[in-house]
């Protein structure tokens, strides 16, 4: 899927700071943390525009949130990838400090009582990923 008809299935308009973002974030294989995302053109766009297209972004559901041990943050794209699950877990490498979503590996299967409704499920795993675990 393209950044173009992301922004239009989601119904916003294509503006630079989003297409960035969101090419970024395809081209990526993990989730990004703001920096990591300006890191190519750190000037391009100023802090407030970058943030609030952040959060228009996951307000409309073309993004994710992810909320480390130690508050940092990355994002990841919402279901733009075939065969992703929309509720899934994360994985947080202590050493290197990748964050990977983890589709079809790990259930996130909890009972709740009658008439509640699951919105959101936040589960990061911390550990080492197989790159950082063959060089211990």
């Amino acid at each position: 899927m393209t950044v173009e008809e992301i922004l239009h299935r989601h119904d916003l308009k294509n503006t630079g700071c989003r297409k960035f973002i969101l090419t970024g974030l395809l081209q990526s294989e993990t989730a990004l943390s703001e920096e990591e995302m300006k890191k190519p053109f750190p000037e391009l766009f100023d802090r407030v525009t970058f943030y609030r297209t952040l959060k228009t972004l996951e307000e409309k559901g073309v993004i994710h949130r992810i909320v480390l041990n130690d508050n940092s943050v990355r994002y990841a794209l919402n279901g733009h990838h075939p065969g992703r699950e929309p509720l899934h877990a994360h994985f947080h490498c202590g050493k290197c400090d990748e964050v990977l979503c983890l589709h079809g590996k790990t259930r996130l299967d909890a009972e709740l009582p009658d008439d509640f409704v699951t919105r959101e499920v936040f589960v990061v795993i911390e550990g080492l990923c197989a790159g950082c675990n063959r060089l211990s």
